[in-house]
């Protein structure tokens, strides 16, 4: 009787073990903004979450927050604003208010050897015809371009000159593909790009209000340990705050 209590509790400790290793897998829907620094973020995170897997979709956070809202199976939203994340768990789509995780910066740039961008004067040149930029509907890089535009009293002058991009990410490939001259992004999209001839400034930020961006687990990834555990590694690891730092992004304001 012994050896089989034995036995039996082997199999019981071996099971507890085989449950704590099981691998997950979730889903993460992100603006289009964080291509590049999430990438870099996921991949040190996996070298010691090995078995598990990240699953990333990048698009404009409007967009993001209206598929879940349509019942997408989204683990984790990483927002590019504090708006769309808070509308979730306003929607009582989400159990949990989300948390402020970096702040953006926008940028003016262009990829065109006969436009470099060196001041926002560049905008006044009639030679321009193609000013690329984010949809302030759905992006909130867009918004704040916007907001820049307006503080500077060239929305309507330029109006009919703006080429409106679904996400940041398309605005951004307007200019690096020729189609725009210049354009506005995020300043996370440009500072590692090695694109030929592509120059860009920093938009004083007094112009727009601060990019705080968010995080929030929407009600679909309330039971997931690896949503959870990547949201706060986002939010609190100093190796994430460091490849944020890298790309750009300041610390965000703290959560109101």
């Amino acid at each position: 009787m012994t050896f089989i209590k034995k036995m039996l509790n082997i199999c019981i400790l071996s099971a507890f073990i085989c449950v704590g290793a099981v691998a997950e897998e979730i889903n993460v829907l992100a603006a289009a903004s964080l291509k590049y620094v999430l990438e870099d973020i996921k991949n040190a995170y996996l070298k010691t979450h090995k078995k598990d897997k990240i699953q990333i979709s990048y698009l404009s956070s409007g967009k993001a927050y209206a598929q879940i809202k349509n019942g997408f199976p989204a683990h984790l939203f990483i927002a590019a604003d504090v708006s769309y994340p808070q509308k979730l768990y306003d929607d009582k789509l989400a159990h949990s208010q989300p948390i402020n995780y970096a702040k953006g910066k926008l940028v003016l740039f262009s990829a065109h050897s006969a436009f470099k961008v060196q001041n926002i004067d560049i905008l006044q040149n009639d030679t321009i015809t193609h000013i690329a930029i984010p949809n302030p509907k759905l992006a909130p890089y867009g918004r704040a371009a916007e907001e820049f535009l307006t503080s500077q009293k060239l929305h309507k002058k330029l109006k009919n000159k703006l080429s409106i991009g679904d996400s940041i990410g398309q605005a951004t490939s307007y200019v690096l593909t020729g189609a725009s001259e210049i354009g506005f992004s995020a300043l996370s999209m440009v500072i590692k790009d090695k694109t030929p001839n592509l120059t860009y400034i920093l938009i004083d930020e007094s112009t727009y209000k601060p990019i705080n961006q968010a995080l929030i687990i929407p009600t679909f990834g309330e039971d997931s340990k690896l949503a959870k555990d990547f949201a706060n590694y986002i939010i609190s690891s100093e190796s994430a705050q460091k490849i944020f730092k890298e790309y750009g992004y300041d610390k965000a304001d703290k959560n109101k």
